[in-house]
């Protein structure tokens, strides 16, 4: 199986993508043909995009062939192949990612318009229809379309470089000279205690404080205020790799957990970082042994790209062995369902 994968990225490096396919097609496990299937289309996207979206369809795993299709979009609205990207998107599915992505070529659109230093242009010169208007609405503030063009608005302080004068005046009132000064408006940043801030709302301002706190390199005041915070996002996930917080329960929004346990085994010995994967994801085991599977399967996945492109074989041989580990467990509750 991961034999069958590292064929397929090999044959991607040497241009060889019809290949690919072929072997690609030929890999047994759904959920390895499909992360096949997604480095193929994504190689596709700028050079063939009919043939990356063809590719992407057949991806079998739905979550898998939903990010696919997104990052073909994303690649071909930032290329300015709008046509080929609505045509993308149309494909997605789940209803949050198409209008993710829909969004996305709507703000590439405007981007275009901006930087060309026009006041309008055709839809024809975007390569954009009529009917796709309704599917890129809300359009982007300060652009609005009228017969068949998209056209900026009179508030050009959305255009890149063009800002507005503040028309705001403070009075004051000199004792000498009694004159009249206009000066800057200042934003007064009101103090908030957070003493009485219910949760979750509580738990997410003190966490800002403390991410401000260790941007300006203050560790020790981010650590203090870590104490306070119940409901943790990304603070306790950075302050663990520099050694302040050992506590990893203080760790608990799934992205979190998922990116401490890639890095963990990117940095740390197998056991140390199969260990420290085990504790986050303690729950997800006894509640749904199968995701639990499914996730060591993904972090093999990506261990073995990543040690591919680094040329790291330290990094390929813990992703074989999160891989096996991945067979013992599947093998392990198969049986105990059959006991």
């Amino acid at each position: 199986m991961i034999g069958d994968l590292l064929k397929v990225r090999k044959l991607l490096e040497e241009g060889e993508i019809e290949r690919a396919i072929r072997v690609a097609d030929e890999i047994e496990d759904a959920y390895w043909r499909s992360y096949a299937l997604k480095w193929i289309a994504q190689e596709l996207a700028k050079e063939n995009p009919e043939k990356a979206r063809e590719v992407a369809m057949s991806i079998p795993i739905s979550s898998l062939r939903r990010d696919a299709l997104l990052y073909v979009v994303y690649e071909l609205a930032e290329s300015g192949e709008f046509r080929e990207a609505i045509l993308t998107a149309k494909a997605i599915k789940d209803a949050y990612t198409k209008k993710k992505a829909l969004r996305k070529i709507s703000n590439e659109v405007a981007e275009v318009l901006k930087k060309s230093n026009v006041l309008e242009i055709s839809l024809s010169e975007l390569g954009i229809d009529e009917e796709d208007i309704p599917l890129l609405e809300p359009l982007p503030e300060g652009i609005r379309y009228e017969k068949g063009k998209l056209i900026l608005t009179k508030d050009v302080s959305i255009v890149k470089g063009v800002e507005i004068e503040s028309k705001d005046v403070v009075e004051v009132s000199g004792a000498k000279t009694g004159k009249r000064e206009n000066v800057e408006s200042l934003e007064v940043e009101e103090e908030i205690s957070y003493e009485n801030i219910p949760e979750p709302f509580r738990s997410s301002y003190i966490e800002d404080l403390a991410l401000k706190k260790l941007e300006e390199g203050n560790v020790e005041e981010a650590t203090k205020l870590l104490e306070e915070v119940k409901i943790a996002g990304t603070l306790p996930r950075l302050l663990f790799f520099i050694g302040k917080c050992n506590d990893l329960r203080k760790v608990v929004r799934p992205i979190d957990k998922l990116l401490l346990a890639y890095r963990a085994f990117l940095l740390y010995p197998y056991e140390e970082a199969f260990s420290i994967f085990a504790t986050l994801f303690t729950d997800l085991l006894e509640k749904n042994p199968w995701k639990f599977i499914r996730l060591l399967k993904f972090l093999s996945f990506e261990l073995l790209a990543e040690g591919k492109k680094m040329g790291n074989e330290k990094l390929v041989k813990v992703s074989r062995m999160l891989f096996s580990e991945a067979q013992r467990q599947s093998s392990s509750f198969s049986m105990n369902l059959f006991a």
